[in-house]
């Protein structure tokens, strides 16, 4: 019977899965009929609708990010070489708390639309086929989010984010917290009902998830319903977790326990768990407390972490580590978080991280880090169709171009991939069997009105931050730029 394909690429260097591991398939061959790969191997010898000759290309299974913040990022772009230090290296801080005094919040004047469109356009161009985003409702109950997913051809685990209190600046610049059980239980309840109301409707292309804004803004009974809704909805659970110095040592003043003890001793520390960050736990070098054996405590629980090298390096904080996490069991899961929103990045930045931190150029290595962006992804989110070239897998791949000055002449391409690429070299996408990427190029939206959209929304937020600065400062004043203006 002659085996009938939509698509087949010939002549590439594939990352092909054999049932255990990634392998490279040479001068190999991969045929995708409708959403999923029906043949991957050196010969094809069925029908093809259409053929890429793919010489000189690397294909990889589709890239997963466990943790992204869709949109923009409109307050993080102003934190670069600044922000304030009473914050210690956090970064939302500087913008996403509202006013005590009722004035508007520093997102007030965002064109949510444009934003949003603006970060699925910039995973899907980078070579992210599947993301799992934090993000609220919004003005129209998430049909925003969902569209633009839908228009950018990307898999999107979500559902919108549940918060159990928020921060406040006051009119003198101080930082409070308030934390609200109720309210964060009466947004579980929505987020429930958001997965209910969609669940199986989607195709495989939207999925849902529990996701709990943030392990400082939550009470153990919240945290413990969170995940209890998790397992009984069959999703992951996810938080934003000791991302802040400033959760460790407060926990640890109110209980006696750290953080992850406290997340073990509630019971919701487990398989099902992914810890968005997990960087200030006990034995960290910038938390000073070596008495407690909290990554080996992760390791054993099954629980998984996000890892975003990226946005943390920028604040001058390591991961403590890659490979300590594995090592312990966790299974530490590649995520873009913020903008760039690039993967490729993030591979680097992992590696290089870890390499440092363990002073020992042989730790992260190349196929482990790869394998981090798409395996341990599909892991985390339980999808054994994704992160992998193989027969009966979904039809998510990308095509690197290798034929460049940068990527040059490499003997191992997935080393040169991680230390070496670049988003520019991101040539095709394929989702679902679906084209988003072609010669480098959108080919679902018009990327310059994207480009022009955001720009005009960023500029309006940016020029109206004196109304939502404590202190009235613009921009200019609050962020000193890298170099001043020269009106001579």
């Amino acid at each position: 019977m002659t085996l009938k394909a939509d698509l087949v690429v010939r002549n590439a260097t594939i990352v092909a899965f054999d049932g255990t591991n990634h392998r490279y398939l040479r001068d190999g061959v991969l045929a995708v009929a409708g959403d999923k790969i029906v043949h991957v191997g050196k010969n094809f010898d069925g029908v093809a609708t259409r053929t890429i000759d793919a010489n000189g290309k690397l294909v990889i299974p589709g890239m997963i990010s466990t943790h992204a913040h869709v949109g923009a990022h409109e307050g993080a772009r102003l934190l670069l070489d600044a922000g304030r230090r009473d914050f210690v290296r956090s970064g939302f801080l500087h913008f996403l708390p509202a006013r005590r005094d009722g004035g508007p919040a520093f997102l007030a004047r965002q064109n949510a639309r444009a934003s949003i469109r603006f970060g699925f356009a910039a995973l899907a161009k980078q070579g992210v086929t599947t993301v799992l985003a934090f993000a609220p409702a919004g003005a129209d109950n998430g049909e925003t989010m969902l569209a633009a997913a839908k228009e950018m051809g990307i898999r999107l685990v979500w559902a919108p984010v549940i918060a159990g209190g928020r921060y406040w600046i006051d009119n003198t610049g101080k930082l409070d917290r308030e934390n609200d059980e109720k309210a964060g239980m009466a947004a579980l309840e929505r987020s429930v009902a958001f997965i209910e109301a969609r669940k199986g409707k989607a195709g495989g292309m939207w999925s849902g998830v529990i996701a709990l804004d943030e392990y400082l803004v939550s009470t153990p009974a919240l945290r413990k319903a969170c995940h209890a809704a998790a397992a009984k909805l069959g999703v992951p659970f996810t938080l934003h977790f000791i991302e802040q110095h400033r959760e460790f040592y407060e926990t640890m003043q109110a209980t006696g326990r750290t953080p992850a003890q406290l997340l073990a001793d509630e019971g919701v520390l487990d398989k099902r768990t992914l810890l968005a960050h997990c960087v200030y736990h006990a034995g960290h070098s910038l938390v000073g407390y070596p008495m407690e054996d909290d990554v080996g405590l992760i390791g054993r629980s099954g629980a998984a972490v996000a890892h975003s090298p990226v946005a943390f390096s920028r604040r001058g904080v390591a991961f403590e580590s890659f490979d300590r996490f594995r090592k312990a069991g966790a299974r530490v899961a590649l995520a873009t978080d913020a903008y760039p929103l690039d993967m490729l990045g993030e591979m680097r930045m992992a590696a290089i991280m870890c390499k440092t931190v363990e002073k020992n150029f042989e730790a992260a290595p190349a196929g482990a880090v790869f394998a981090a962006s798409n395996l341990v992804g599909a892991d985390v989110l339980d999808r054994p169709d994704l992160g992998r070239i193989a027969v009966g897998a979904a039809a998510d791949f990308v095509m690197i171009d290798t034929q460049n000055l940068t990527f040059g002449a490499n003997p191992d391409p997935i080393r040169a991939l991680v230390h070496l690429a670049t988003p520019d070299m991101v040539d095709t996408v394929v989702v679902a069997g679906r084209t988003i990427i072609e010669g480098k190029k959108l080919r679902v939206a018009d990327e310059a009105e994207i480009v022009a959209d955001v720009a005009a929304s960023s500029r309006a937020i940016w020029d109206s931050l004196p109304a939502s600065d404590w202190a009235g400062r613009d921009v200019a004043t609050a962020y000193p730029p890298a170099l001043q203006n020269w009106e001579g």
